[in-house]
């Protein structure tokens, strides 16, 4: 476990619940999406120099099943309070495309779950490294490549216009539009970080850090201001992002697991995920159900921020909850039954092979 990317995948987290919040008209929080996508294409390439075994089985196992759950939860509460949901289409289309991570917009809605257009991307990530591997047999060639892929699709999307884009396809114009740079930038910082972790200077460890958080701090001030918005998202976004992550990398050895701020923050970077996709039902159940009802209509700044901490504590809580005791179980017993299937499919294989074999060689 890398501490400093846990400990990220916790602060992307809750800047993305913050911003969910609309605590006091204030929009900043959404930078988590990309930061979160900068982790993954440092994760991926990381794991895929260590094995590139059962590579795709293992990301769809980690993806898909808490995705698949929240999707249901979305289905069926939509269908039965559809006045909550007045932007999302629940039909067979919608259904197939949400399941399959295909990208589609029908009217307002698509995804099924709002979220899941991140989750689009980053299935689209793992498919370009999963097609890498299958070309290339060296594991060095795999994120050079990967890189490669994105940049040269990215190339052609920009390539045509506008105008075509639209009129050809929704799923161009999401890929075109969307974050596949923030996974670039991912993989670059993994090589960067292999080159300079050997060569590490305290002096420019103490630079990076101080940029890495000037970076942040510039996001949400010009998130606030509503700064650079003309400039593309994978820039005013993706570059500070980048140099954020860079600095918890670069703080790593000096994380204290001990302390309690760090067990809590890297139990929520355990939960972030569950966090991301379950955060939407707490929060929406606070503003709809409890808050009209005990508290009702308020303006006062006081009332606000108390409202807004009690839903990030409650949404951190639920999300440990639903991380230890959903996630985790339904991970480990899929991939328990992916193990005990691949076994009883090994031994068929040689009980077919010895059973084909001539007499004369078994009996040898």
């Amino acid at each position: 476990m890398i501490k400093g990317i846990q400990l990220l995948r916790a602060i992307a987290a809750l800047a993305v619940v913050f911003v969910h919040c609309h605590f006091h008209h204030m929009e900043t929080g959404t930078f988590g999406v990309d930061i979160f996508f900068i982790i993954s294409g440092f994760i991926i390439a990381y794991m895929v120099n260590q094995t590139t075994k059962h590579f795709i089985i293992k990301r769809i196992v980690r993806v898909s099943p808490l995705y698949f759950l929240a999707t249901f939860l979305t289905v069926a509460l939509a269908l039965a309070k559809p006045q909550w949901f007045n932007h999302v289409i629940v039909n067979t289309e919608a259904l197939i495309k949400s399941f399959l991570f295909i990208p589609y917009q029908i009217k307002e809605s698509g995804p099924i779950l709002s979220l899941g257009w991140t989750l689009n991307n980053e299935m689209f990530f793992y498919g370009v490294m999963f097609l890498c591997i299958l070309i290339f047999r060296k594991k060095e060639h795999l994120v050079p490549a990967c890189a490669a892929l994105l940049i040269l699709l990215l190339l052609v999307l920009n390539s045509f216009s506008k105008d075509t884009i639209s009129a050809y396809s929704h799923i161009l114009r999401f890929y075109r539009n969307g974050l596949l740079p923030e996974f670039i930038y991912g993989l670059g910082l993994y090589y960067f970080w292999g080159y300079y972790s050997d060569n590490k200077i305290k002096a420019v460890d103490t630079l990076m850090v101080t940029i890495g958080l000037a970076a942040f701090a510039l996001m949400i001030y010009f998130d606030l201001n509503q700064g650079f918005q003309s400039i593309p998202r994978n820039i005013h976004y993706g570059i500070p992002s980048l140099l954020f992550v860079n600095a918890f990398l670069v703080l790593e050895n000096k994380i204290n697991v001990k302390n309690r701020i760090i067990k809590a923050g890297l139990k929520l970077g355990d939960a972030s995920y569950a966090m991301y996709l379950f955060h939407p039902f707490v929060l929406y159940f606070l503003i709809r159900v409890v808050y009209p009802k005990i508290i009702g209509p308020s303006t006062l700044l006081t009332v606000e921020l108390s409202e807004m901490i009690f839903a990030i504590v409650l949404v951190g809580v639920v999300s440990v909850l639903i991380y230890e005791f959903v996630d985790k179980p339904l991970n480990k017993f899929i991939k328990k039954r992916i193990k005990k299937y691949n076994e009883t499919r090994v031994i068929k294989l040689a009980v077919t092979e010895t059973e084909s074999q001539p007499v004369n060689e078994i009996r040898q």
